[in-house]
C-alpha cells in the first residue's frame, strides 16, 4: 500500500494490519531502524544497552548546553571576569565538568560502535 501524501492517517484497523515504512528518511535512519528491529529481535540485552547508551548521550549533550549557558550568562554579567571569583569559580567547574562529560561521550562512542558491530 502506497500513498503521496506526506503524513498519511490509517485507520487503526490498518495500522496493526501493516509495517509503515515511511520512504522520506535517510539510508542510515533506515539502517539504524532495521538493525534495531533485528538486534532487539536477537539480543535484547544489546538494544537495552544501546537504548541506555541514546539516552545517557543526550543527558550528557544536555549537561554541556547548560554549561555553556551558564558560561554566556557569567561572561555577560561579569565586567571583568579576572576579579569575579564567582565567575571564575563557574568557569572551573565547567571545566572540570566539561572534560568528564566529553570523557563520557568518547566511551558511549566506542561502546556504541562494538554494539553495531
Amino acid at each position: 500500500m502506497t500513498t503521496k501524501l506526506r503524513n498519511p492517517h490509517y485507520l487503526p484497523e490498518v495500522s496493526t494490519k501493516v509495517t509503515l515504512l515511511n520512504f522520506m528518511i535517510t539510508y542510515e535512519g533506515l539502517s539504524d531502524q532495521l538493525l534495531s528491529i533485528i538486534v532487539a529481535r536477537e539480543r535484547e540485552d544489546l538494544e537495552t544497552q544501546k537504548a541506555e547508551l541514546v539516552i545517557t548521550s543526550d543527558a550528557n549533550n544536555k549537561e554541556l548546553a547548560r554549561i555553556e549557558d551558564q558560561i554566556l550568562d557569567v561572561l555577560a554579567k561579569s565586567k571583568n571576569i579576572l576579579a569575579d571569583s564567582n565567575g571564575i569559580e563557574i568557569l572551573s567547574k565547567a571545566s572540570v565538568t566539561s572534560v568528564a562529560v566529553s570523557k563520557k561521550q568518547a566511551e558511549a562512542k566506542e561502546v556504541e560502535k562494538t554494539i553495531d558491530e
